[in-house]
């Protein structure tokens, strides 16, 4: 059966993505709590390995930023004169932004921090070293707000996705599904282009939104990783990402058959179901 191959691929690189992480927590230990003995360093470090194990497989011409979204008031091509009336707005610092730079600028970056167009947005990625309960809908807020200032007629908007590598929710992932489930209908996303495509503890499981273009619905499924699945994470963000890039509307070819998942992988629990509309774009 084909992709074989390719699933013990994605497997072996995922095992030394979380390797090079517990190598971090035994360097640089801590005498009272669990990782690495500087709380703040430890984030950031995550969001490192994540934004360098993802440059590794993104086409040449996207880069990867920490910085901010800014869609100004002013006349594009995609937005007619509409726009022009808008006021400035800006998103909030967001740690990881994968961005079509090969196809357009950007207004200004220090290193691998910027300030970029909404046009060019990709994906924009939330990383945390734990998933914690108190935090999910300050997440879920942010990521509305950047589907929101990233939406565009006539072009695919930005994957979204809150990404940790562990799971402080609940001791159980269809537990913490549970409750992540409840906060995606508490709080408020009634526009497809401000759902998240990944909610995701990488050691542990994946929350999958599949499309129901046919009943306006967005379908939040949980996988969770059994020994040596640890990679279904990293291959859910590739394929939110690329399916982006190689949207119609972008015009950067078709796109390759790249990813690989177990055949059969079953959900576990109920699905979350969140009907929505489109946003209204300039």
């Amino acid at each position: 059966m084909g992709g074989t191959r390719i699933e013990s691929y994605w497997a072996d690189e995922m095992k030394s993505v979380l390797y090079k992480y517990h190598q971090f927590e035994k360097l640089i230990p801590s005498l009272n709590h669990e990782g690495a003995g500087h709380r703040g360093e430890d984030g950031r470090y995550v969001e490192s390995i994540l934004r360098e194990t993802l440059k590794k497989f993104l086409p040449t011409g996207i880069e990867i930023f920490d910085g901010f979204i800014l869609r100004a008031g002013v006349k594009g091509g995609n937005s007619g004169r509409a726009r022009r009336k808008d006021a400035d707005v800006h998103s909030s610092q967001l740690d990881l932004i994968i961005y079509d730079a090969a196809e357009y600028p950007v207004y200004q970056r220090f290193g691998d921090t910027a300030v970029v167009l909404p046009e060019g947005v990709l994906a924009v990625i939330s990383v945390k070293k734990n998933l914690y309960l108190n935090e999910v809908n300050h997440e879920l807020q942010m990521l509305k707000q950047t589907g929101q200032i990233c939406a565009f007629h006539g072009k695919k908007g930005p994957f979204l996705a809150l990404v940790g590598m562990g799971d402080k929710i609940s001791d159980e992932a269809e537990k913490s599904f549970k409750k992540v489930a409840e906060k995606l209908q508490a709080a408020e996303l009634h526009a497809y282009e401000e759902m998240p495509g990944f909610i995701g503890a990488l050691e542990g499981w994946t929350i999958h939104r599949r499309h129901r273009k046919d009943q306006k619905e967005a379908e939040y499924q949980l996988f969770v990783h059994e020994e040596g699945e640890e990679h279904l994470g990293l291959q859910y963000l590739l394929k939110g990402i690329l399916d982006v890039y190689y949207s119609e509307d972008r015009k950067h070819g078709c796109q390759p058959g790249f990813i690989s998942f177990p055949r059969g992988k079953q959900y576990r629990g109920e699905t979350c179901r969140l009907p929505y509309r489109t946003i209204t774009a300039r």
